[in-house]
């Protein structure tokens, strides 16, 4: 299998944990040297930014990540306080509505004894400067006197995009933009898209065996991948507020479309059931675990069936879908497999690909509906990561891979 690996030139990138928070500048030299931080990217051209502030922010973008999940369809954010060169507060943004991370970060300080006058604050997302659910980060930040703000990302909301940080500007503090701007814009791709096109980023799951099929003839597929790899799916469901399959797969599978982590908000579950197969089943007396727990969606040319039942919407066409989910306050959906994989194919934003170890010789294949006849005329992905999954392997990838010509 390494000889596989190194033939077809996969580069591995070790990701490793969040460092333990209080740490001098010195020890969070040591952290990040042991994975040559020298290779790092700059994006703040033109600015004062030094090795330091990449190090402070990439620990701000970690602690982003703990609200995963849970602040949808806000954006996951994290902040960093150091003064002196140390880090005397940290915060991140928990739950949707509750505090942001800022203000977490400098009540974190202040609890510590810290007085956050003079200090410099990293966040991962620039502050907000208006009313929602909570009142303006940057408003607070002025109040503090904080000195200088390194922020990773302008915030694309149309009601920050910039004020944000032409207010502390004006306030007389000092601000640097785009430290790790390309990881911070990864992290957050969930929010961008539903932020700026009020339309659910799209996600693709799709468990294969090597030669493509995703089940046999007779509709057989558990299991292709192993644990390690289904325990990834959970990970990807946390990570989106809804999950889609068709109605073949709740016939056939009586799947509870859940997240099985610890630690795990409701996913909303998303059947597309054009002629109605699962109310009837209902009404003979089936019973389905998709129902247990979580808000349960319908679309169907058939409403009527599903009335007294669960939510159900005359659509049935995949944009007037997404559309409508992004009315309902949907940010992100997984679509897991299936026949529907190839209705989506086109809005799809990022692509999961799990391989399992397994030779079917035929079956069912999830993008028969492509029909390309011509090798030069094929959709062509980006990969952006491979993973090893046990015995299994996951390649991720987003569409518009360019040219595949010049790999030669």
């Amino acid at each position: 299998m390494n000889d596989l690996w190194a033939v077809i030139g996969i580069q591995i990138f070790l990701i490793r944990s969040i460092p333990p928070l209080g740490l001098t500048l010195r020890h969070l030299s040591l952290e990040c040297s042991k994975n040559g931080t020298n290779s790092f990217k700059i994006w703040n051209k033109g600015s004062t930014m030094s090795n330091e502030d990449e190090r402070f922010m990439r620990l701000a973008l970690e602690l982003a990540k703990r609200g995963e999940g849970w602040v949808n369809p806000n954006p996951m954010v994290g902040a960093v306080i150091v003064k002196d060169g140390k880090v005397i507060g940290v915060g991140w943004h928990k739950r949707f509505g509750e505090k942001h991370a800022e203000v977490n970060a400098i009540e974190d300080a202040k609890r510590k004894g810290h007085d956050v006058r003079g200090a410099t604050m990293y966040v991962t997302l620039e502050p907000c400067s208006h009313w929602g659910k909570q009142p303006p980060c940057a408003d607070r930040i002025i109040r503090e006197g904080f000195k200088r703000v390194v922020v990773a990302m302008v915030d694309p909301n149309p009601l920050v995009s910039g004020r944000g940080i032409e207010k502390m500007k004006k306030a007389g503090i000092e601000v640097e933009v785009g430290v790790l701007e390309d990881e911070a814009r990864k992290l957050n791709e969930i929010f961008i898209k539903y932020v700026t096109k009020k339309m659910p980023f799209v996600s693709i799951k799709l468990a294969l065996t090597l030669d493509g099929f995703i089940a046999t003839e007779t509709g057989s597929s558990q299991w292709i991948t192993g644990e390690k790899a289904r325990q990834k799916v959970q990970e990807l469901r946390r990570r989106h507020m809804a999950i889609m399959v068709g109605s073949g797969t709740v016939l056939a599978d009586n799947p509870r479309l859940n997240c099985r982590l610890e630690n795990c908000p409701e996913k909303i579950k998303v059947i597309l059931d054009r002629s109605g197969r699962v109310a009837k089943a209902i009404r003979e007396g089936r019973k389905f675990r998709l129902f247990e727990d979580g808000r349960v969606i319908f679309f169907t040319e058939k409403p009527e069936l599903f009335e007294g039942i669960a939510e159900a919407y005359p659509i049935t066409e995949p944009g007037e879908i997404l559309r409508k989910l992004g009315e309902l306050g949907i940010d992100s959906v997984l679509i897991e497999g299936g026949r529907i994989t190839c209705q989506f194919l086109s809005h799809a934003d990022k692509f999961y690909l799990f391989y399992g170890p397994k030779l079917f010789g035929n079956g069912i294949k999830p993008f028969e509906c492509l029909k390309v006849e011509d090798a030069n005329e094929a959709p062509v992905l980006r990969i952006d990561s491979i993973e090893r999954l046990g015995k299994s392997f996951l390649v991720t990838a987003y569409p518009g891979g360019g040219d595949v010509q010049r790999d030669r």
